[in-house]
């Protein structure tokens, strides 16, 4: 069993959502995008079901490069539909698995029909170095060699300027990314 199989959707899903009404034009979601600091908005019927989402994306490619007035398009006019949903009980790899086949990177968590969570790319990224530090010392616990793969290149946050990477290496007990490395060997050569 892997470790991303023990972490579902509702672990890492932002909650509560920022929703707003069909209704509402693009200039008031822009602005409630930048008060709570969101990349995104689930618009919801007037009974509260979810019906769509309007992310940061479609603003800029369905107002702004159109040449459109944020104050008089509405949401149901850019908002994307259908709303794509996970359930809250879902492993977060299913969650990637969807995002990546329908080329999104945001899921609404649903829960007997109400809208209960977002999930997003981001979220999961936030988890993962998370989730491999411990899986790499639960095997170095049970006296389990770590397979060579995990000894090589691995995704996380440089543990030097902190930015994620796909190809961190362990330098003297640090995952460093490749920019931290080739400034480490700079240091390193100035010193000799």
């Amino acid at each position: 069993m892997r470790i991303t199989d023990e972490v579902l959707v509702r672990d890492v899903m932002s909650s509560p959502v920022v929703e707003s009404k069909e209704d509402e034009t693009a200039e008031e979601l822009a602005q409630k995008m930048i008060k709570y600091k969101v990349g995104a908005i689930i618009i919801t019927g007037k009974d509260g079901s979810p019906l769509g989402i309007v992310t940061k994306t479609d603003l800029v490619e369905k107002v702004i490069a159109k040449n459109l007035r944020p104050d008089q398009v509405k949401a149901k006019d850019i908002m994307s539909t259908p709303l794509q949903t996970i359930d809250p009980e879902a492993k977060i790899e299913d969650a990637l698995r969807k995002m990546r086949k329908l080329r999104i990177s945001r899921l609404a968590v649903v829960y007997k029909d109400r809208l209960s969570g977002l999930i997003s790319v981001k979220d999961i990224l936030q988890v993962t170095p998370e989730i491999l530090a411990i899986v790499k010392e639960h095997m170095q616990i049970m006296g389990v060699a770590l397979p060579r793969n995990m000894e090589g290149y691995i995704e996380g946050y440089c543990d030097s300027c902190g930015e994620w990477s796909d190809m961190l290496l362990n330098v003297d007990g640090q995952y460093l990314c490749e920019d931290c490395r080739l400034e480490l060997i700079r240091r390193g050569r100035r010193q000799d």
